[in-house]
């Protein structure tokens, strides 16, 4: 026996057969105006087009976007790609100069700069370009800095740059003077990305350079009563022009000399070592040949003790009377 199918399914049934079939003899077409919808199919021969049929375009290309062109000579890296936030390629930045990727550093700090020219981007550039040992473009990047915007809140960031660049390069004279200005004219100056007080900074970095120096002078036995009596002992000493300052050419004889110094210390103490060595290896062989010499002198004592030994038997053998035994 059939189960019976409810009235209520037949005519739901039913129904949407009939929504199908009405969909089915339409097509679906894009409207300028009215944008998707559903018209009736033509049988037969093509009719005329009606208006909106004439004027239709294809979904796609309706909201195809037209490519940017880039303008000749545009200085905006940013012509023909969309522009982030700077803030964001100044971060994307900062992780890749934290990985050492110096170059896509770069890239993401000029990106910031191009979306927002601001002082802070510059400074990140700088301190890429000195990574990337482009060093021309960060020393005219942080003058930039410090001579257009010298009250921005990474001026004394840039000085501190410029001083560290030329400490490095052994122009202490010059170092030295911009430690001296970042302490007089950023009193209260921070670094920007730490938070330390430059200040302090700048005095340590001004006494450990001459300290160095006093050091070196001392052990070379040029320095006098000051450091620039030192410094003029030292560039008279080495036909060097007289100065009493510690330019960079002066710093650099003073660390070569020094070097050389430390060099033929080495070799004296080598050789002293190798004395050292030699003497121990007489004082030994002195000794053991004094011990042979002992040991030789027992055994020839013994020697002759056996000798007279045997002489004192020869003796009593001869005196024996032969007949009376």
């Amino acid at each position: 026996m059939m189960p019976r199918t409810p009235i209520s399914l037949n005519v739901t049934a039913l129904l949407l057969c009939g929504f199908v079939l009405s969909f089915a003899e339409k097509e679906l077409r894009y409207d300028p105006e009215k944008g998707i919808i559903f018209i009736e199919k033509q049988s037969g021969a093509k009719n005329a087009p009606s208006t909106s049929e004439q004027h239709r375009v294809p979904i796609k290309e309706s909201i195809r976007r037209p490519a940017r062109k880039n303008r000749k000579g545009s200085s905006d890296i940013h012509v023909g790609r969309k522009k982030d936030p700077p803030e964001l390629y100044l971060k994307s930045g900062l992780e890749y100069y934290k990985n050492n990727d110096f170059s896509n550093a770069l890239k993401n700090f000029s990106f910031a700069d191009s979306a927002d020219h601001r002082p802070e981007y510059r400074l990140w550039m700088g301190k890429t370009m000195r990574s990337l040992n482009r060093i021309d473009d960060m020393l005219k990047t942080m003058i930039d800095i410090i001579k257009n915007e010298p009250d921005c809140d990474v001026a004394d960031d840039a000085l501190f740059e410029l001083a560290v660049h030329y400490k490095l390069t052994d122009d202490y004279d010059k170092a030295t003077k911009l430690f001296s200005q970042l302490i007089e004219q950023y009193p209260f100056g921070q670094a920007y990305s730490t938070g330390e007080e430059l200040r302090e900074i700048a005095r340590e970095q001004r006494r450990l350079m001459r300290a160095e120096m006093i050091n070196l002078l001392t052990i070379l036995k040029y320095m006098g009563e000051d450091l620039p009596t030192g410094y003029r002992n030292f560039q008279k000493a080495n036909n060097l022009p007289i100065t009493e300052e510690g330019d960079r050419q002066t710093v650099m004889a003073i660390k070569e000399q020094h070097r050389r110094y430390l060099e033929q210390e080495e070799i004296k103490s080598t050789q002293k070592m190798r004395y050292e060595q030699y003497k121990v290896w007489i004082y030994g062989a002195v000794a053991a040949g004094v011990l042979n010499l002992l040991l030789l002198l027992l055994l020839l004592s013994k020697i002759q003790a056996r000798k007279r030994h045997i002489v004192e038997l020869e003796k009593i053998v001869t005196d024996l009377d032969v007949t009376k035994i």
